[in-house]
């Protein structure tokens, strides 16, 4: 082998090389972003689950950390309940922007009827948004 042939060989393992880096940043990068939207959805999710539960029974604010300085404040269930009512209204619009159509139309259903069934219906659809994954769980198992 001459020089002339191993220049093209050294070459194109360069650049194969240089390719191979710009594809992985690429891909880290976007694994990177799935995962950071991942546990703002969960945050979010979170929050919304506990405003649902806070609706259903007030006295639940009690057992939930969140940083609430208003909901923490009201004294009566029904304050506490048009608050948490008026907060989940909120997140229904903002959840616009990320929640997936399931998530989007079990949401809607909790607000139109705020119910321990929708409740629980609510959770396994931003469980499956959340986790890619299907549940075998009926609502009377949870």
């Amino acid at each position: 082998m001459t020089l002339n042939d191993l220049l093209p060989l050294i070459g194109g393992l360069g650049i194969g090389g240089i390719l191979g880096i710009v594809v992985k940043h690429f891909l880290d990068r976007n694994s990177e972003l799935k995962i950071k939207l991942k546990a703002i959805n969960e945050e979010k999710y979170r929050t919304v689950l506990i405003y649902m539960s806070i609706i259903l029974n007030p006295r639940n604010k009690d057992h939930f950390v969140l940083n609430d300085n208003i909901l923490y404040s009201l004294t009566t269930e029904s304050d506490i309940r048009d608050y948490s009512i008026s907060k989940l209204n909120e997140y229904y619009f903002q959840s616009l922007l990320y929640a997936s159509d399931d998530v989007m139309k079990s949401f809607k259903s909790f607000l139109n009827d705020p119910s321990r069934e929708n409740y629980i219906i609510s959770a396994q659809k931003m469980r499956i948004d959340l986790w890619n994954s299907k549940t075998r769980l009926k609502i009377s198992e949870i």
